[in-house]
């Protein structure tokens, strides 16, 4: 009998032994071959946001479009971080495509590049449009400021922060523009907060905060041509139309018809210089220097107009007095009015 239950213990053990190996057996065969690491968003426990160091080299700048904004360029973006878990490289994005189905973006190399100091270095070429707000109110001594933008558009500032690499920034020095003097380019890094949670329940200030890169190319038009093309031809027409009230009073057809001819002139040059620009809303720099080349001229006009009378009524040298009178003042609020039209455009 106690055989019997000697038996029975020993084939329940093995019975259980046998049922623990089948379930760990099964259990075996449910996991899976390789893990998945998955990027989440850091709480207070985590040690902080990744470094990522970044910069931004510009080969070629093609040609500015001031109608769309826009402006055609070639240039190369590189990351280089050292955590292997992270991959920064799969949210940069460029935020001010002028066209996007027209952006390419090229990686120089098919993965990461290990460094000899242990980091990872990803390196890709842009070619494409860019909008960037141009500005035409100092026109012809217009300064323009090109921008790129690029984002991280996955990873916010909890996970990653970009920071400036040796020589973050640089220009190809034989990068030419026509019309315009190219400055020395320059890079920041911060950050950028949405206003909007884009439909997101739970979303915080800190969840919409969003590490950035600007690269800006600041362009200056050079003042000699810009005082040759414009200013010069104006100061010419505004000459021709004093030596009205310089001609004796006597040639009134002469005088006045000086004076049409100035007008006539100064309409068909400002013109001229509108139809080459596209349509602004408000007055460019231009705009007032001719409007007070009309006011000038219109003034001299009436200066003549005025001579007439007086001629008849006081005299002709009473007339000529009143003339050169005139002349002096008209001149000398030109000259005004020009250093009050530079001073409030140009910066200083």
């Amino acid at each position: 009998m106690r055989r019997a239950a000697s038996v029975a213990v020993v084939l329940a053990v093995a019975a259980l032994l046998g049922l623990a190996d089948w379930t760990a057996g099964l259990q075996s065969e449910r996991k899976p071959a390789a893990s998945i690491t998955i990027r989440h968003l850091s709480t207070e426990d985590d040690a902080g946001a990744d470094e990522v160091l970044a910069g931004v080299y510009v080969s070629n700048i093609q040609a500015i479009n001031l109608t769309t904004n826009s402006f055609d360029a070639d240039f190369y973006v590189w990351l280089r971080w050292r955590n292997p878990d992270l991959d920064p490289t799969a949210g940069v994005e460029v935020m001010n495509p002028y066209q996007s189905w027209a952006l390419v973006v090229t990686p120089v190399y098919d993965e990461p590049q290990l460094q000899p100091d242990g980091s990872l270095l990803w390196l890709a070429r842009y070619q494409g449009s860019f909008n960037s707000p141009l500005s035409l109110s100092d026109y012809p001594f217009e300064r323009q400021t090109l921008r790129i933008i690029i984002e991280d558009g996955l990873g916010t500032t909890r996970d990653v922060v970009y920071r400036p690499d040796s020589d973050p920034i640089a220009l190809d020095p034989e990068v030419t523009l026509p019309g315009y003097r190219i400055g020395e380019p320059q890079i920041d890094f911060g950050e950028f907060t949405y206003t909007s949670s884009f439909g997101e329940v739970e979303s915080t200030q800190e969840s919409r905060t969003y590490p950035r890169i600007t690269v800006s190319i600041p362009l200056s038009s050079p003042a000699a041509s810009g005082i040759v093309k414009t200013i010069l031809p104006v100061t010419i027409v505004l000459i021709a139309a004093a030596l009205a009230l310089m001609v004796p009073v006597v040639h009134v057809d002469a005088k006045i018809g000086l004076g049409i001819t100035a007008l006539l002139a100064l309409v068909a040059m400002h013109w001229g210089v509108s139809s080459t620009l596209p349509d602004a809303s408000y007055l460019l720099m231009i705009d007032v220097l001719y409007l007070l080349s009309y006011a000038a001229v219109t003034a001299i006009l009436a200066v003549t107009v005025a001579g007439i009378y007086v001629r008849q009524s006081r005299g002709e040298q009473a007339a000529s007095g009143v003339e050169r009178r005139a002349l002096v003042l008209i001149a000398g609020a030109v000259v005004i009015g020009l250093a009050l039209v530079l001073l409030f455009y140009l910066p200083e």
